[in-house]
This record gives C-alpha cells, structure tokens and sequence, in this order.
C-alpha cells in the first residue's frame, strides 16, 4: 500500500537496496532498506504476504513494535535521509521538523511551518509531506489541517486516523477531538 503521491519515487539508493517485511495485527509491510538506512516504506496491507527470509536491519522489529502500541524512538538520521534523497534546504527544514514532533500529539500544518522556521509556508509544507516515502518512521500522519479536520493520507486516508488512535490521539468525524 503507498500513501504518498506520484512523484516520490525519485529516491538515491546508496548500495544494494533489499527488502524487509514486518507482520503486525494489521497486515503485511514492505520496507526497502540499503545498509542500515531505510528508502521507502509500504503501510501494512493484509492481503501481502511477507517474503522468506530474515530482516538484517533493525527497521521491522522497530516497526512491528510501534504497530503493537509501543512508543517508540525509531532514531532516523534525518540530515542523511534529506540529503541522500536530494531534498531541498526547505524540504529538510520540515522533515526535521517533522521528526521533532512527539508520538501521541498532532499539529498543524501551520505549526508545523513555524517549527521548520518558515511560517508562511504552511501550504508548501502539506506538499512536501505528500512525497513522504517513510510514513510512521517520519510520522506525517500527526500532521493535521489548520482547523483540525485530518486532512488527506495518500490513497488511503483511514490510515491517518488509524495511526493517530494506535497514538492515543482522540479523533472523531474525521477531526481532533
């Protein structure tokens, strides 16, 4: 399952890339990993069936852990990230930003611009994080509109409500309760 929009797919792969599975409750998810440095992830879909083999990166049990309800520090190296994917000097501003931003809360896009130091650009920011390849690794899905409603999640919304329940976050109709 993809939940970002066309156009993301541009990433720089530094060495072999190989994929990873994680199970939860939810489904089967694809992480594709080079080294130790994750590139893109799928969201759990139940109708994937998760391929033979071990994991050799610490990613999936990091993932398979948060979907159980656990809160956790997946550690990502957002600096390398930003730069091995080529984003700009405002992209990496908000993607910091972005991981910055603790588990059980939401913000808006708005504050969300503020903390990346470009407070007008609110708009832009909603842009950057729809080419998000690594959802709950670089948790968008805490980003909501300014009037609290939850705003779009790739194709399939439901997910960000579903992450922010798994958070503790209070939602209802489609809004921050």
């Amino acid at each position: 399952m993809r939940i970002f929009t066309e156009g993301a797919d541009g990433f720089v792969v530094r060495g072999p890339a190989r994929e990873e599975w994680y199970v939860t409750d939810l489904g089967v998810g694809r992480l594709v990993v080079a080294g130790e440095f994750p590139l893109r992830l799928d969201l759990p879909d139940p109708a994937v069936q998760a391929a033979p083999g071990s994991p050799s990166s610490r990613w999936p049990a990091l993932l398979e852990r948060y979907f159980a309800g656990e809160r956790v520090d997946f550690g990502l190296d957002v600096d390398a990230y930003t730069a091995a994917q080529g984003f700009t000097d405002f992209e990496s501003d908000v993607y910091r930003a972005l991981a910055s931003v603790p588990y059980g809360t939401a913000v808006s896009y708005r504050e969300l611009a503020a903390a990346a130091g470009r407070p007008s650009a609110y708009r832009a920011v909603g842009s950057a994080l729809a080419r998000n390849l690594l959802p709950v690794i670089l948790p968008c899905h805490r980003v909501v509109r300014n009037d609290g409603r939850l705003g779009e999640y790739g194709d399939d919304p439901a997910w960000k409500e579903r992450l922010l329940a798994l958070e503790g976050v209070p939602v209802a109709a489609g809004r921050l309760v």
